[in-house]
């Protein structure tokens, strides 16, 4: 719903601004070339008429220019979308974490990310209402980094995944207090994009399927990384 709410004030603040300015501009250009008619030895009644008649045709022009305008971008997006291979509507990702915490495997994850660990949304996924997930398998370089990053999961879209690995190939890794890291081992972080109040509406959009991080390294890490983040 508040997806919705705030789509829907958005759509008509610019419709509104968009009229009001056209409204004001029709005005001042009607008045002008009036004006100037009058000048030129028009009489009132005949100005107001041409000017008139003149400035309806240059606002129908201006809506078939801007009807066509909003149609190519429209069919551009709907290729974009396709070649992105997401769905055509809303989605929704329902995480459910997971049931009990296992702490004597500590060591499953022995990296901590230094700062917060952010992805960026898909820009299309968001103008669309698709919520998704990835999980990524990375290695920790001796600097921290993340190297030979790979998809284990993906859902709906491929983009998800390269959000993903955008955000850890910037990540920085530090080992955990008093804890032995052993290098060339690999770990699985799940991203999950959700936007706010998009899953609470039931009526619009398709339910995901529901997902559990299936390896208890991912468990760990997003424990860790609610604690910390």
């Amino acid at each position: 719903m508040l997806v919705w709410a705030q789509r829907t004030v958005s759509v008509l603040t610019t419709r509104a601004l968009v009229y009001g300015g056209l409204f004001v501009g029709v005005v001042v250009l009607h008045l002008a070339l009036s004006g100037a008619l009058r000048e030129h030895g028009w009489n009132s009644g005949l100005a107001l008429t041409a000017s008139g008649g003149a400035v309806l045709g240059l606002v129908l022009v201006l809506f078939n220019v801007l009807e066509r305008i909003r149609e190519w971008r429209g069919a551009r997006r709907e290729m974009e979308r396709v070649r992105q291979r997401l769905p055509g509507g809303p989605m929704c990702v329902v995480w459910r974490a997971p049931d009990t915490t296992v702490d004597e495997d500590d060591d499953a994850m022995p990296w901590e990310v230094v700062g917060p660990l952010r992805a960026r949304y898909p820009k299309l996924a968001r103008r669309l209402g698709v919520e998704g997930v990835a999980i990524a398998e990375f290695e920790v370089s001796a600097d921290g980094r993340a190297k030979n990053i790979a998809c284990v999961d993906a859902w709906p879209s491929d983009v998800f995944y390269d959000a993903a690995r955008e955000a850890l190939e910037h990540a920085r890794f530090q080992p955990k207090f008093d804890v032995h890291v052993r290098y060339g081992a690999s770990y699985r972080i799940p991203f999950v994009f959700r936007i706010s109040g998009a899953a609470k509406v039931k009526e619009r959009g398709r339910r995901a399927r529901k997902l559990r991080p299936t390896l208890h390294a991912a468990q760990q890490a997003v424990d860790k990384l609610r604690r910390t983040g």
